[in-house]
């Protein structure tokens, strides 16, 4: 019995080590499919963050902080309303094409 109490606390230990990264809140799910869904988009969240860390050989801090700087702003005026991106920094620009991922548009839409 103490050998599955050991197994419970290292299990809990690590799956405290991998929220923290993502910087998740306590998980109190009673469902069992909510709980399956949790754990499945934990996975698939912190994939993406390893294959962002391989893509652009960095840690996730750091590719996240560069890619923070990219703001998106909205601009209203009488005649309407535009939503425009900020020009990625050169550090924002390096990431995403590291990633391949197309730069936003400057104007995403004009209401």
């Amino acid at each position: 019995m103490a050998l599955g109490y050991k197994q419970l606390q290292c299990v809990e230990e690590a799956w405290r080590r991998l929220k923290s990264g993502l910087r998740m809140r306590p998980v109190y799910h009673w469902a069992v499919h909510r709980i399956h869904a949790q754990v499945a988009l934990t996975v698939l969240a912190l994939r993406l963050e390893r294959a962002a860390e391989l893509a652009c050989a960095d840690t996730w801090r750091n590719i996240r902080d560069d890619l923070k700087q990219i703001k998106l702003a909205q601009l209203s005026s009488p005649n309407g309303t535009v939503w425009q991106v900020t020009e990625p920094a050169q550090a924002a620009a390096k990431r995403l094409k590291a990633l391949k991922i197309k730069a936003p548009a400057p104007l995403l839409d004009l209401a």
